[in-house]
């Protein structure tokens, strides 16, 4: 355990300790609060003062250190001593003095109790301390040194062995709590038990960090008005209180309580020390409540966890990208810029990382297909509990105690109905039979639920309409019977098509200078049905409904529609109202003042989804609409990639995923299709996982041939990519090899033929783009560390390429090329400030993707060359944490850890001590060893040196 987490867990126990000492005191009416880590000026040195009490005037009562050891530790009696004489120095003197630890007692502590205890006189006393202390030598004559006084307040001195482990102190606590609650008629339940007292702590904490002290009194009539709120604002404010225990998009807390499912997980995760982690699936349909009911399970006892983590497993991206966020939540130093991983790396550190985690965790697993596609992720020994929601309930439930949520009970039907339609208690006691009947039609289910009181809030009635909206729904459902999915209430499907037909009701008829809000609202809900159903980008679904293709040839990257056309808010709350959507967490944005707008996003519930694309198949402006949806898709995602927002490029990489599935099964192709395959292959590649970019590009290759066939452009750049990759895996002496390539020698000789076919085509008609794919071959070919030797065909592509560089005008890309190549050339003839120059050069241009990463890498090793090490080490600060360096590039990081590194090696032999800062800076790399694989044995063998040079001189000092 590192030096971190053990003084985290000892601030843990403390403040355990402080708040339980403090709740203590409501019984207790002479006593006014503590003053959490002492007075603000206390009259005790500060560090031997965690927590006093204090009357009503303002008198210390009673002043406390707390000490926590790790599982096992001892608190012997001669260094509990040496504690009790560091606190009894001060002018203060208060009646009382206490010592609480949770290490284990040893022979001297039973005796230093027995000997405070005694009724000795003072000699005595002091020899019997002496005694005490006879092999401690320092101890004897700290205690000889002693005053009658301070031997006086020696005597009012307590230590306190307590074994109880955290869980226990926090059970205690809940129960306490559970006490005042129900003297006040408030309970404590599902809604409120784990939040008020991760709250307190959480309160604690705040005090403590209270430099100036001013907030250190926390008062017995502050903590009885805290204790006493009300449930429903607590389960409003979980999540968003900062309390460093919820990783994830932990959803709204259900304001309707269902202790019929979360009582049985209660049940199935019993406090135990067997170290077997522990599962359990909630099994049933979309929309039946399983995510609300994790989520309800996290309200009631968020208290026993030290972590809460909630994963996405709609995707395989999406479950790799939140478990990327755990992974730095647990471990920082895992994943500071925003580097990616790949899912078998990532699955491993997981499995250390919660495997060794020394606190309890709990893991939401949402949207899993089986338990046997997540098992892999979780350690099976460990102090973890892992909730499943699944849809599958044929799926092996493996280990997992099984817990099926089937429909609302009839008294929570009709509260949620009374809480959405806003009802008063009165009003409520004099519609239920109303209430009753619409929760009868709507089957207790609860997206029914919400659709059918939305349907009525949307249209301005109230539930003294509900039975015509009844006989509307059974009219709709008998209609509906085919839209529905197996297993679903027939009403969900009429209740859902209802709200969509009055959104399609208020599209306004004739021409309108403004676009129609209830017109684009019904696009953008149509084409959610074909992306993920978490984070959907509000704008990009809005750009779908707005762009034309005049707008789309103009502009390549991401449309943001202006408000001026139409605002966003107005159009999302067409659908809110009706509540076919609700917000979801915004998109990570690379600074806070830009991409404000395209942060928002939405979140449509599956079945809900699946139920709209039922509606709209067959449709004729379908297969545009997607195809135009497509083509949003990919210049999010390329734009994502190419300006390094990486958190970005996993939402929307996510997305593209589930749209791309969707297509397959519609059999819809195009060129826009294609191009999303490719630049879904991008980061892919980068992140290693070769063999699934080369089957998308495969993809994109099969596509185009099929539908455009004249393209020759995007059929160039795909065959280049593929042969690109086969020639890295393969001839590339630097890189390692990739098993399980598909493409073969002779197919990548007939991909640049053809590369070489067309570009000569266009030396003449468009020498830019010529020249681009002949720098960029010739570049691959024969730069690096490419053996191409007794290769025939290659060697002769690779004269052919140069020569139709040469004979092609200069390119701005081609330029930069050119000084990147210089630049290295340059490092190694040893004209570092000419180097540094060709680098400042390209970057002047602010070049996108490896230009950038390659012209960076060698400019940071120029100025190193140099001795400027202050500036190299800023721009190394820049790659590591800023948003916009080129984080995915990772080859380009070895290759600069590698050469950099040798270079502050070999000024440390030399004896200038100036390259160690950039040497720790070096070997800190974000997630290095993550993507050291995709390194040769050569940069392995340096880094690893490089670490073990700075394990080496940090232990010297």
């Amino acid at each position: 355990m590192d030096g971190g987490r053990v003084a985290a867990y000892g601030f843990q126990y403390q403040y355990l300790r402080t708040l339980e000492h403090l709740v203590g005191l409501l019984e207790q009416a002479e006593y006014a609060g503590v003053r959490v880590e002492g007075a603000p000026l206390s009259e005790i040195a500060t560090d031997k003062v965690d927590f006093d009490v204090v009357d009503h005037r303002g008198n210390v009562r009673l002043v406390t250190q707390v000490k926590s050891r790790v599982a096992g530790g001892i608190l012997g009696g001669t260094a509990a001593l040496g504690i009790l004489l560091d606190m009894i120095k001060g002018e203060s003197d208060p009646p009382a003095y206490s010592l609480l630890t949770n290490g284990r007692s040893d022979q001297k502590s039973s005796r230093l109790n027995q000997v405070l205890l005694s009724a000795a006189g003072t000699r005595e006393f002091r020899a019997q301390l002496e005694e005490l202390c006879h092999d401690a030598p320092q101890r004897r004559s700290q205690i000889a040194a002693l005053g009658d006084e301070e031997l006086a307040r020696l005597r009012r001195c307590r230590v306190e062995y307590d074994v109880r482990d955290d869980g226990e102190i926090r059970e205690k606590l809940r129960n306490s709590l559970r006490n005042i609650r129900n003297s006040a008629r408030l309970g404590l339940g599902e809604n409120s038990a784990g939040l008020l007292v991760g709250y307190l702590l959480s309160e604690v904490f705040s005090r403590a960090a209270d430099i100036s002290g001013e907030r250190a009194n926390f008062s017995v009539a502050e903590l009885r008005r805290l204790i006493l709120v009300d449930g429903d604002t607590l389960a409003r404010t979980v999540g968003s209180l900062d309390w460093g225990v919820v990783v994830g998009p932990l959803p709204r807390i259900p304001d309707v309580s269902r202790p019929q499912v979360v009582n049985p997980i209660i049940a199935a995760f019993p406090r135990t020390l067997n170290r077997a982690t522990r599962f359990v699936s909630l099994v049933g349909p979309s929309g039946i409540g399983k995510s609300s009911s994790a989520a309800l399970y996290i309200s009631a006892c968020a208290d026993q966890y030290d972590v809460i983590a909630w994963i996405n497993c709609e995707t395989a991206n999406s479950l790799h990208s939140d478990f990327q966020v755990v992974l730095r939540a647990l471990n920082p130093a895992s994943g500071q810029g925003g580097n990616l991983t790949s899912p078998e790396d990532l699955q491993r550190d997981i499995q250390l990382t919660l495997g060794r985690f020394p606190g309890r965790w709990l893991l939401v697993l949402d949207n899993v297909l089986s338990i046997r596609e997540v098992e892999p992720w979780v350690p099976k020994v460990s102090r973890g509990d892992v909730i499943l929601t699944t849809i599958n309930s044929a799926a092996p439930a493996g280990s997992a105690y099984v817990v099926t949520v089937s429909a609302m009970e009839r008294e929570q039907s009709v509260e949620l109905l009374r809480r959405r339609l806003q009802l008063t208690e009165d009003e409520s006691a004099l519609r239920r039979p109303a209430l009753q009947r619409m929760a009868e039609e709507l089957g207790d289910w609860p997206l029914a639920l919400e659709l059918g009181a939305g349907y009525l809030v949307g249209c301005g009635y109230g539930i003294e309409s509900s039975d015509v909206y009844i006989d509307a729904l059974r009219t709709r459902a008998i209609s509906d019977r085919y839209s529905i999915p197996a297993g679903y209430p027939q009403t969900l499907a009429a209740a859902l098509n209802m709200c969509i037909d009055k959104l399609e009701q208020r599209i306004e008829d004739g021409p309108s200078h403004a676009p129609d809000c209830a017109a684009v609202a019904t696009h953008l809900l149509f084409m959610s049905a074909f992306m993920g159903s978490h984070q959907i980008p509000a704008h990009l679904l809005l750009a779908t409904a707005l762009s034309n293709a005049e707008e789309e040839a103009k502009h390549l990257g991401p449309l943001i529609v202006s408000p001026d056309i139409i605002r966003l808010g107005e159009v999302l709350r067409e659908l809110f109202q009706f509540s076919l959507a609700k917000n979801d967490l915004p998109l990570p944005a690379p600074k806070e003042d830009e991409f404000a707008e395209a942060t928002r996003t939405i979140t449509v519930n599956s079945v809900a989804q699946e139920i709209i694309r039922l509606r709209v198949a067959g449709h004729p402006d379908l297969p545009s609409s997607i195809d135009r949806l497509v083509g949003h898709v990919e210049r999010w995602l390329r734009a994502s990639s190419e300006f390094g927002m990486t958190e970005r490029v996993r939402t929307i990489q996510s997305h593209a995923e589930m749209l791309l599935t969707h297509v397959e099964a519609a059999g819809l192709r195009s060129e826009r299709v294609a191009l999303l395959c490719g630049n879904l292959a991008g980061p892919y590649q980068l992140l290693g996982d070769a063999c699934r970019a080369e089957r998308l590009l495969k993809r994109e290759l099969e596509i185009l041939q099929e539908v455009a066939p004249d393209n020759e452009a995007l059929i160039s750049q795909t065959r280049f990519m593929l042969a690109h990759m086969y020639l890295y895996s393969n001839f590339d002496s630097g890189r390692p090899h990739i098993p399980g390539l598909e493409t073969t020698y002779g197919e990548t000789v007939k991909h640049l033929e053809y590369v070489l076919y067309v570009s000569r085509g266009w030396a003449e008609t468009y020498p830019k783009a010529a020249m681009k794919f002949a720098a960029d071959i010739r570049t691959v070919l024969r730069g690096g560390n490419m053996n191409l030797d007794g290769l025939t065909e290659l060697n002769y592509l690779a004269e052919a390429f140069s020569d139709l560089e040469s004979r092609l005008p200069e390119s701005n890309y081609s330029r930069e090329l050119g000084l990147i190549a210089n630049a290295e050339k340059r490092i190694r003839e040893g004209r570092f400030d000419v180097a540094e120059s060709h680098c400042r050069e390209v970057l002047r241009s602010d070049p996108l993707g490896w230009p950038n990463a390659e012209a960076r890498r060698l400019l940071i090793e120029s100025l190193a060359r140099q001795g400027k090490w202050d500036e190299a080490r800023r721009e190394v600060k820049f790659w590591k944490a800023d948003p916009a360096a080129p984080s995915l590039f990772r080859e380009s990081i070895l290759d600069l850890i590698r050469n950099v590194g040798q270079a502050c090696a070999e000024t440390l032999i030399a004896g200038d001590s100036s390259a160690l800062p950039m040497m720790y800076e070096l070997v800190g790399w974000p997630d290095l060893d993550s993507f050291l694989h995709l390194g040769s044995p050569e940069d392995q063998t340096v880094i690893d040196l490089l670490r073990q040079v700075c394990d080496d001189i940090s232990s010297q000092q």
